[in-house]
């Protein structure tokens, strides 16, 4: 397999490629950016195995393209969906890192109606037989440190589904009263981090965690192996979470650790 690294090259030429295809269309530099997103997200979940072969721990990608323009929608679904669309990328991307796929895995991409351009993007679990009977997934055993800024407190054992990341302990509306409460709230001074800036989730069914932006104003962010990965803040699935992963709060720093 091609290091990881040379897989985001294999991604940046992909979209050259297709940035001469596009060169004049209207909403071409948007559709690209799009795929780009996509081609990303997909690179991000792809494990090393060793011996030079990785794993997509995926069964199928879902994506749903939303725009609430009618004739938008027709030339994303015309650029995303047809015999060359985001489907054969994702193959290509995969059997370029030399990935084997399970039996029956798939893309399902489709263009909808929304409020707002946006796109979400879900993994899901590869379906066992249903003479095979659930196989519970021990918890591993987490740890969340703050490397960068003020926060209380400095480490923290992850122990629930669900870790909130923050400013302030406590998070109250004019109208609804409390909101929510941070496990992780970075002081007051801290004004680059958002008050619901992020969350952590634990998915029991596959064991592994996520980390979902809480449509923060600087946004959340992952730096893994010399890159940095950014948390879309569409309501997704979230980023999948890895050993040793620096999550950007603004300028706030936490380290997520598991054994």
């Amino acid at each position: 397999m091609n290091a990881l690294e040379e897989l985001d090259r294999w991604i940046a030429g992909k979209i050259k490629g297709w940035s001469s295809r596009v060169s004049g269309e209207p909403r071409g530099r948007e559709l690209l950016e799009i795929r780009r997103e996509i081609l990303e997200r997909v690179r991000a979940e792809i494990e090393p195995k060793g011996g030079g072969r990785s794993v997509f721990p995926h069964g199928s990608v879902w994506i749903r393209v939303a725009s609430p323009d009618e004739r938008e929608r027709a030339a994303m679904s015309a650029a995303l969906c047809g015999p060359d669309g985001i489907e054969s990328d994702i193959k290509d991307l995969l059997r370029e890192a030399r990935c084997t796929l399970p039996p029956g895995f798939h893309v399902d991409v489709a263009v909808c109606d929304g409020a707002s351009q946006g796109v979400n993007i879900e993994f899901r679990a590869i379906e066992a037989p249903a003479a095979v009977p659930a196989v519970s997934v021990q918890r591993p055993a987490a740890r969340l440190r703050v490397v960068r800024g003020q926060a209380e407190p400095q480490e923290l054992d992850v122990k629930s589904d669900r870790v909130n990341i923050g400013r302030l302990k406590e998070v109250s509306g004019e109208k609804d009263g409390l909101r929510r409460r941070n496990d992780i709230a970075f002081a007051e001074t801290e004004t680059t981090v958002s008050r619901e800036h992020a969350t952590i989730r634990y998915d029991k069914e596959t064991g592994r965690f996520y980390l979902q932006d809480g449509a923060s104003q600087r946004g959340t962010s992952v730096f893994r192996d010399s890159r940095r990965l950014t948390v879309p803040k569409s309501p997704t699935r979230g980023l999948q979470l890895r050993s040793g992963d620096e999550i950007h709060l603004g300028d706030g720093r936490v380290v997520f650790e598991t054994e």
